[in-house]
């Protein structure tokens, strides 16, 4: 009964999330079919992609259904709590893939709304299906983080001047010990920043300050055997960068000539930050 109560719980999340916003539209079935049809083909791509990633590389299937304490950004847990930035950085790129979709033929509210509701349902089923695996367990953990990730597109659909402002970025670049392109699975691989851009502050727009980032950045190394060979010991690193906002350096003031071609790249450099693309200083660092 209490793990019912639980699960229970961890499913309203994300509802009780939304209708802590006062402009969060109601939800109805008529509008949520009307969601479905309009981002058909981004939702069923990505169950797709989710389903496809559950049989290949998270082991659904293989016990009996389980919860998992996994732990936050302790050394102690199993990739220094990087994973928990890796299902906020997912499930906020889904609500936004559907959102934009929706925003194409939707208002604001709506696109927003309903692109989070389709992103925690499926968020969701990774996790209840996490509970068939041997490898993960259904984790509260992961919830909240699920949800952190959706509530931060929400409020980007909603807000255009936030959308301006900040942007949450990965770095991938794949690790020795994975062998390969791994870029949901190889955390050592794997930098998340939340990129601050001063474009966005109306008193630094129409300076020499709007090309500027600034990067608040987390990265966790070592902590998979595979790692082991080299990568001497676990570590963490919490940092601070700066970087050039593209879009102002190049994207917008080129936008003619640059065409279809420029708006693609616009956006795919919104989601992510190339290694090497900027520089920074660690806060703290563990090992």
């Amino acid at each position: 009964m209490q793990a019912f109560v639980f699960l229970l719980r961890c499913c309203l999340l994300p509802s009780l999330l939304l209708s802590s916003f006062s402009s969060a539209e109601t939800i109805n079935w008529a509008n949520t079919k009307k969601s479905l049809v309009d981002a058909k083909y981004e939702i069923g791509a990505i169950a797709g992609g989710i389903a496809y990633l559950g049989a290949k590389e998270w082991n659904w299937g293989s016990s009996s259904f389980n919860f998992n304490d996994e732990g936050w950004f302790g050394m102690d847990t199993g990739s220094g709590g990087v994973d928990k930035l890796g299902h906020m950085y997912s499930s906020y790129l889904i609500t936004e893939i559907i959102g934009h979709r929706l925003s194409q033929h939707n208002e604001a509210d709506f696109a927003a709304t309903y692109s989070a509701l389709w992103a925690s349902g499926l968020m969701l089923s990774v996790e209840a299906f996490d509970g068939f695996s041997d490898d993960h367990g259904f984790s509260y953990e992961d919830v909240i983080f699920n949800s952190a990730g959706i509530a931060f597109s929400y409020l980007r659909t909603l807000n255009p001047k936030f959308k301006d402002l900040l942007d949450y970025r990965i770095d991938y670049q794949p690790s020795k010990g994975m062998k390969g392109f791994h870029p949901v699975t190889d955390y050592s691989g794997m930098r998340y920043l939340l990129a601050v851009k001063a474009a966005g502050v109306p008193a630094l727009k129409n300076t020499p300050f709007k090309y500027l980032e600034f990067n608040l950045g987390y990265m966790a190394q070592g902590f998979k055997a595979e790692d082991s060979p080299y990568i001497a010991a676990p570590s963490t690193e919490v940092f601070v960068g700066i970087s050039i906002n593209l879009d102002q350096l190049l994207f917008k003031p080129f936008a003619k000539q640059l065409g279809s071609a420029g708006k693609y790249a616009s956006t795919f450099f919104h989601y992510y930050q190339p290694r090497g693309s900027y520089a920074k200083t660690a806060l703290n660092r563990r090992d």
